[in-house]
């Protein structure tokens, strides 16, 4: 927000009321600068989409809650497995309620297990061409096990893995399980911990607006730098251009399930890697709210 055009709204203002001959003092300044500051956060704002800086706000600090335009929608049993990132947690949690899981000598996720939960999953055509066994080798499990840990679902205790008592109760409720594992992804996982650029801000800030995006103009084939281009005029000060696409389609998006990437053989020559759509899975889990600007 520009401070110096506010100042200089403000002092007009001032002018205008002393030259109609009206008391100006303290308090009624404020009272009008208060005025002035909500009618700009309410007003919709061209870099945002339309969207006004309240929205925003609401998107950045208070994701998914009533005023916010991005919601989880609640899903069946059938829909909700038509989510990739869902059908592995919840497979997992299930063999968990089965008994503890003796972990590798290495601490890892036994092979099989490991195995399992990658063909369920949303991944690259590479990755595909040889066996998912090892999580060390697996980063989309290695992520399995950071969100299911972070969220308190599991716990590991003498080289055994088990549900915790938060874990038991969510796997009778599958809704909130997803709210739970979302909110934590779309707020608190850090999508820049996999990789090496300097600033971890891109991709981390602003994610439900990037959903929004992914919504907006996902219907079509279009290369991740349009989006980052587009992220860049809502967050200036972030430089889009390294690490968001890779954070936010390839580590995030598609581990959901919501998007899909142009790795596939037939692309080989064509671009191969740098273009997004979404999937039928984005509209199934989301509800949007276009900007009224």
């Amino acid at each position: 927000m520009d401070t110096k055009e506010i100042t200089r709204e403000l002092q007009a203002w001032i002018d205008q009321m002393q030259k109609s001959g009206k008391h100006v003092d303290l308090n009624v300044i404020n009272a009008h600068l208060s005025e002035m500051m909500s009618r700009r956060n309410a007003a919709p704002r061209q870099d945002f989409h339309g969207f006004s800086p309240e929205q925003m706000h609401i998107m950045l600090d208070l994701p998914f809650s009533e005023r916010s335009p991005v919601k989880i929608r609640k899903l069946n049993d059938e829909e909700m497995m038509r989510i990739p990132l869902m059908r592995q947690v919840i497979h997992f949690m299930e063999i968990l309620s089965k008994g503890e899981v003796k972990l590798t000598a290495q601490g890892y996720i036994p092979p099989k297990i490991v195995g399992e939960l990658y063909g369920m999953g949303s991944h690259s055509w590479l990755s595909d061409s040889y066996k998912q066994h090892l999580e060390s080798n697996t980063e989309e499990i290695q992520v399995l096990r950071v969100i299911l840990k972070e969220c308190g679902l599991i716990k590991t205790r003498l080289g055994k893995m088990s549900l915790t008592a938060k874990g038991k109760k969510m796997l009778q409720d599958h809704n909130a399980l997803m709210k739970d594992v979302i909110l934590f992804l779309m707020t608190s996982y850090n999508v820049a911990w996999l990789d090496a650029y300097d600033d971890d801000r891109a991709g981390n800030i602003g994610r439900l607006y990037s959903l929004w995006l992914l919504h907006h103009y996902g219907d079509q084939w279009r290369d991740t730098g349009y989006y980052a281009s587009d992220y860049e005029k809502a967050f200036p000060t972030l430089d889009a251009s390294k690490g968001y696409p890779c954070r936010v389609f390839e580590r995030l998006f598609r581990l959901i399930g919501i998007c899909e990437i142009n790795d596939t053989q037939e692309w080989a020559g064509k671009g191969w890697g740098d273009k997004t759509r979404k999937t039928d899975v984005l509209e199934l889990m989301f509800s949007f709210e276009e900007p009224q600007g």
